[in-house]
C-alpha cells in the first residue's frame, strides 16, 4: 500500500507589492505546470497502452493453459496484469523479512515460481496470519501461498490446491529436559503452539494438555527456552529451522501426522485453482519444487509425501477420543 501526503503552503504578505510578486508567481507556475501537461501527454497514453498489453499477454497465457477464455477471478486477474500472494513474514525460512527489509524464503520464491508458470507476473505481499484468510475471501489477496495445511474443516470454506510438499508434527522440548514421547506423557503439561493451527486442534482434541496458543510459532520458542514451557508441537521444518539458528531444543518422539500444505482461494473460482494446480503440478514434473526447497531446508527435500506408515493429520485427528 502506498500513501501520498500533500502540503499546502499559505503565502501572506503585509504589503501590496509583495502579494503582486506572489500573484505574478502563481501565474508563471500554473502556466508552467500547464505547457509540462502539454509536454507529457503522452505519458497517460503510454500508460495505457502498457496495462492493456499486460492484460493481453496475462490473458493469452491463461487461455493456453485452461483452452479456454478464463473467467471469474482468473479473468480479473488477467485484465489488471499481475496477482496478488499473500504470506506471513514470521516464518523462516517460509517467508520472513531479512535484514535489508526484503520479504524472502520458499514460499516467496514458490509464488515466483508459479507466476513464471502460468505467465503472469505476481506481487508478493506480507500479512499477519489472522488477516489472511478474512483478505482471500473478500479479494485482497489472490492467493495465499504460505505452508498451509489442507484439512477436511478448512476446505469447507477454502478451495486448494494439489499439495505442493508436506511436513510432519512434531514435539521439541528443551536440551535436558524430559522427553515427551506420547500424548500420555504430555498430560498436565504445558505444550507451546501457535494460534488455530493443527498442533493447536489436535492436542486440545486428545484432552488433559495445558495448551498455550501463541501468534506465532517463532513466539513459543523463547518461552521454551527460558523454561516457561513444557515443550512446544510444531512442523518439523520449523523446528529444524530453530534448532539450526542456535535454540537449545531436541525433537521428542516420532511425528504424529504428516501435514499436506497448498496454496487456498475463494471458494467458487475454478479457472484460477486451474492455474494454480497447473503450476503446482509443473514445478513437480520439471523439479524446480524440489530444487526451491532444497535451497531452503539445508537440502532436504520436503516436496514428496512421507513414506507409509505416518497417518495424516486429518487421520490422526479421527483416531483420538
Amino acid at each position: 500500500m502506498w500513501r501520498r501526503t500533500m502540503e499546502k503552503g499559505r503565502v501572506m504578505g503585509k504589503f501590496r507589492k509583495a502579494m503582486l510578486v506572489t500573484v505574478a508567481l502563481m501565474v508563471i507556475a500554473a502556466a508552467g505546470a500547464l505547457f509540462a501537461a502539454c509536454g507529457s501527454s503522452s505519458s497517460p497514453s503510454s500508460s495505457a497502452s502498457s496495462s492493456t498489453s499486460a492484460t493481453t499477454s496475462a490473458t493469452a497465457a491463461m487461455t493456453k493453459i485452461l483452452g479456454h477464455a478464463p473467467t471469474g477471478l482468473a479473468a480479473t486477474i488477467a485484465k489488471r496484469g499481475y496477482f496478488v500472494a499473500v504470506d506471513d513474514p514470521n516464518y523462516p525460512p517460509q517467508s520472513y523479512i531479512d535484514k535489508n527489509g526484503n520479504l524472502i524464503g520458499f514460499d516467496v520464491d514458490v509464488a515466483k515460481q508459479v507466476a513464471k508458470e502460468i505467465g503472469v507476473p505476481v506481487k508478493v505481499v506480507d500479512a499477519v496470519w489472522s488477516s489472511v484468510p478474512t483478505g482471500v475471501q473478500v479479494d485482497r489477496f489472490d492467493v495465499s501461498i504460505g505452508s498451509i495445511t489442507i484439512t477436511k474443516e478448512r476446505e469447507k470454506t477454502f478451495d486448494f490446491t494439489v499439495p505442493y510438499y508436506y511436513t510432519q508434527g512434531q514435539v521439541i522440548v528443551k536440551q535436558g529436559s524430559p522427553l515427551l514421547t506420547s500424548l500420555a506423557a504430555m498430560k498436565g503439561k504445558t505444550i507451546g503452539v501457535s494460534l488455530d493451527t493443527t498442533y493447536s486442534t489436535f492436542l486440545q482434541k486428545a484432552g488433559g494438555i495445558n495448551v498455550k496458543q501463541y501468534d506465532t510459532d517463532a513466539d513459543t520458542f523463547p518461552d521454551l527456552k527460558n523454561g516457561r514451557l513444557d515443550g512446544v508441537m510444531t512442523a518439523d521444518l520449523t523446528a529444524s529451522q530453530a534448532i539450526a539458528s542456535g535454540y537449545p531444543f531436541v525433537f521428542s518422539g516420532k511425528p504424529y501426522y504428516y501435514e499436506p500444505l497448498g496454496f487456498f482461494v475463494r471458494k467458487g473460482e475454478p479457472d484460477w485453482l486451474a492455474l494454480l494446480n497447473y503450476a503446482v503440478k509443473k514445478m513437480h514434473a520439471d523439479g524446480s519444487l524440489s530444487a526451491m526447497a532444497k535451497k531452503w531446508y539445508h537440502g532436504f527435500d520436503p516436496t514428496q509425501a512421507p513414506a507409509p506408515g505416518v497417518p495424516s493429520y486429518d487421520e490422526a485427528l479421527a483416531k483420538l477420543k
